[in-house]
């Protein structure tokens, strides 16, 4: 289990100006709670989701409500009448939902997205490619979104081996998508 937040998510909201009313966060597919764990820090409100309770209940934080859903049921998107400041998904992948989290993303809120790219099964997990996403796919798929930065990485060390695509971008729609 990782316990550190994303340091691509630490970086990204480096990046959001202090001026800016961020006021609720998303935490898709939240596993362990290690990024929500990183805004309950900075007074957010979180929303933390996970189809796994047991990982909902392994965490702590002030200001973070858990919810137990399968956001991969598209009929069933718990957010239909909600929209967040901040989404943020890590290490999950479902093509399906991009649709609805775009829907969930307030004006001028930000996607924070990072996950395995194409090569990752031949290095470890996942190993099915329905999880891994193609070259400049994240860009295509978030293409009404402002961009604010993006990278495919590869990391192959002693430590650990990955390759990963990374997101941040802004809904900078005069409504949500």
């Amino acid at each position: 289990m990782i316990n550190n937040a994303s340091k691509w998510i630490i970086d990204c909201t480096d990046k959001i100006p202090e001026s800016n009313n961020i006021k609720t966060v998303l935490d898709l597919a939240c596993g362990s709670g290690r990024n929500s764990i990183l805004f309950s820090n900075k007074n957010y409100k979180i929303i933390a989701v996970d189809i796994n309770s047991k990982y909902l209940h392994s965490f702590n934080g002030n200001n973070i409500y858990r919810i137990l859903a399968d956001i991969e049921d598209v009929a069933k998107w718990p957010f239909i009448e909600k929209s967040f400041d901040i989404i943020i998904v890590v290490n999950f992948l479902n093509r399906k939902i991009f649709k609805n989290i775009f829907k969930s993303l307030k004006k001028d809120g930000y996607l924070i997205y990072e996950t395995f790219g194409e090569g990752q099964e031949k290095i470890g997990k996942p190993k099915n490619k329905e999880f891994l996403l193609k070259k400049n796919e994240l860009l295509k798929i978030s293409k009404e979104l402002k961009l604010i930065a993006y990278e495919e990485v590869k990391v192959f060390s002693q430590e650990i081996n990955y390759i990963k695509h990374r997101i941040m971008c802004k809904n900078v729609q005069h409504k949500n998508l």
